[in-house]
């Protein structure tokens, strides 16, 4: 790819994009949201592209993917009025055929759209899948980390404001009460990737999404999770006790350790 493909691309997911907003406050709400995190999330591919030394154009193949990657959410919020995909429809998926139907990839070779596909169906997998070739690979790790990234930003900046602008459409229609599940904090201590299957509250919730650290790919998005302080905006969210102090303890140990490492 090169940069003017991703200029047209760009230009074409704004007037998509466009085509959402509503006079519906909760749909305009979140195309928005949903508008700005891509971009954010554009960025971070782009820095952790830059670190890699990828040439140029597997550069602008990470940043169109970072682009595109959420392209499902809008129709998700417009027709379901959540971006909450087990009461709606999956919404990596959704965002496949959203673009082969619009044929925007066309003019690309069909190297380049089975990557951005599979990186787009991949991003939101709890594993990527086995079996990859490796450059699929690289970018299905890339746009991953780009996006959860900017997730700990959206979701750390909703919790401060969350009592007096409440968002449905991010909510899990979970108890926010002072209780969290032994085994996810277990989760934590062994380095190990939880499910969200069986969270009880959104302490589970947001327990699950600490455990992202331990899927993380490259060492420019460790740098990104420290220099933005995510780890600490996380733990804020939870009871302050001594097992989630410890919790705070081990994983910036795991963090430093990954960084001391590179």
């Amino acid at each position: 790819m090169k940069k003017e493909d991703f200029l047209n691309l760009k230009a074409w997911f704004k007037d998509y994009v466009r085509s959402f907003h509503s006079e519906d406050t909760l749909i305009l709400q979140n195309v928005r949201l949903k508008e700005e995190h891509t971009s954010r999330v554009c960025e971070n591919s782009s820095r952790i592209a830059i670190s890699e030394k990828l040439d140029e154009e597997d550069y602008y193949l990470a940043v169109t993917i970072a682009l595109l990657h959420d392209i499902g959410r809008f129709e998700q919020i417009s027709k379901y009025r959540t971006f909450h995909d087990s009461e709606s429809e999956n919404h990596a998926l959704l965002g496949v055929r959203v673009l082969r139907s619009a044929g925007v990839l066309s003019f690309l070779s069909k190297k380049e759209q089975d990557i951005i596909f599979t990186a787009i169906e991949n991003h939101n997998l709890q594993k990527i899948p086995d079996g990859l070739d490796g450059k699929t690979l690289l970018h299905s790790k890339l746009v991953r980390d780009a996006d959860k990234v900017d997730i700990y930003k959206v979701l750390t900046d909703f919790y401060l404001i969350k009592a007096i602008s409440p968002n449905p459409a991010l909510e899990h229609g979970l108890p926010d009460d002072e209780k969290y599940s032994a085994h996810l904090i277990q989760d934590i201590f062994n380095n190990k990737i939880s499910s969200i299957k069986g969270v009880r509250n959104c302490n589970d919730m947001n327990l699950t999404r600490l455990t992202w650290l331990f899927d993380l790919n490259f060492i420019e998005t460790f740098r990104l999770v420290k220099e933005r302080g995510y780890i600490e905006k996380m733990i804020a969210t939870f009871p302050q006790n001594s097992e989630t102090n410890a919790v705070h303890v081990h994983l910036n140990k795991y963090l430093d350790s990954m960084l001391d490492n590179a």
